[in-house]
Formats: C-alpha cells, sequence, structure tokens
C-alpha cells in the first residue's frame, strides 16, 4: 500500500520511498538545528564541552519532541495499531533528527584534543554541517533517481544555504 509521505501510518504500510523521504527529512531537519545551535553558541564562546554538550542535548529534546508529536499524531488521526509498533515507526522516522547533534557534540569534543578555543572548533563543525547538507542532498538526489545534473543543483543549493548559516553566524559575531 502506498501512502504519501504526510499520511499517517506505520512503517510496515509505507514503501521505501516515503521511508527514505522522512528520515532524509528529519536528518536534514537535525542538521539545520544543529548548525542553527552551533551559530547561536558561536556568540558566546563557551568552553568546548559546554558547546558539545549544548549541541547533542539540543540534538536529544529536537528527537524527543519530534517523537512525541509523530506519535500524537498517529494515535489521534491514524488508523488503530499497538502502541508499541506507533512508537517503533515514530522513532525509526525521527531518529535523525538527534543523529547530527549527538554527531556535532562528539566532533567537537574529539577537536578539543587539538588545543583550539571554542569559536575556531564551533566554526570546523559548522563547516563539517555544510558538507553533511550537500551530502545528504547527493543521497536524497539518488534514491528519487534523480539527473546528475538535479542532484548537483540540490548540492550546490545545499552548500549556499549551510555556507549563509556560517557566513551569517560570522558577521554577527
Amino acid at each position: 500500500m502506498t501512502t504519501s509521505p504526510d499520511a499517517p501510518s506505520t512503517a510496515a504500510t509505507r514503501t521505501p520511498a516515503v521511508l527514505k523521504h522522512d528520515r532524509l527529512r528529519a536528518t536534514t531537519y537535525g542538521t539545520l538545528m544543529a548548525m542553527s545551535v552551533l551559530a547561536y553558541l558561536g556568540d558566546y564562546d563557551p568552553r568546548p564541552g559546554v558547546a558539545a554538550v549544548t549541541v547533542a542535548g539540543t540534538g536529544v529534546v529536537i528527537f524527543l519532541a519530534e517523537t512525541y508529536a509523530g506519535v500524537l499524531a498517529r494515535t489521534l488521526t491514524g488508523r488503530p495499531h499497538s502502541g508499541r509498533r506507533i512508537l517503533r515507526a515514530v522513532v525509526a522516522d525521527c531518529l535523525g533528527t538527534a543523529l547530527p547533534g549527538v554527531a556535532a557534540g562528539v566532533i567537537l569534543v574529539v577537536l578539543t584534543v587539538t588545543g583550539l578555543d571554542a569559536g575556531p572548533l564551533i566554526d570546523i563543525t559548522l563547516w563539517v554541517g555544510v558538507a553533511a547538507l550537500a551530502v545528504l542532498s547527493l543521497l536524497g538526489g539518488r534514491a528519487a533517481r534523480r539527473r546528475p545534473a538535479v542532484q548537483l543543483a540540490w548540492a550546490v543549493a545545499s552548500l549556499l544555504v549551510g555556507s549563509a548559516i556560517v557566513l551569517l553566524k560570522a558577521a554577527l559575531h
């Protein structure tokens, strides 16, 4: 049975393309949120450990919020299913919202061995986020079987969006 990407359902009733759509959306959203938190932290120049915990914690909070909203929406508007089945489907869909923030936190912790201050570490991690957005665009375009020119155009657009976040942070810092 094929459903639209926005239809309330469980993972078992959705096509692989819809599942990829949901997970790509969640991971892209999580990446943009992690980059936003890093850009905000750049104004305060916290210790690297504080920045790592803040960005990772924000990723977890966004995941919990997305999961709660998804469970609520599917429970109230979808077909009756077991709570465990709905929770598994929603967690699978929303996990990507937490991963970029947690990954950014790990990157910050690993980079602290360089001895750099938090500002440059945050900048490096932001540029990793820009690269992640481009990779997500390429993966999404490839999964959707878009022409290479379209895949490249989306990757360039993602690079521009990510770069705008980094440049805006630099202009405001």
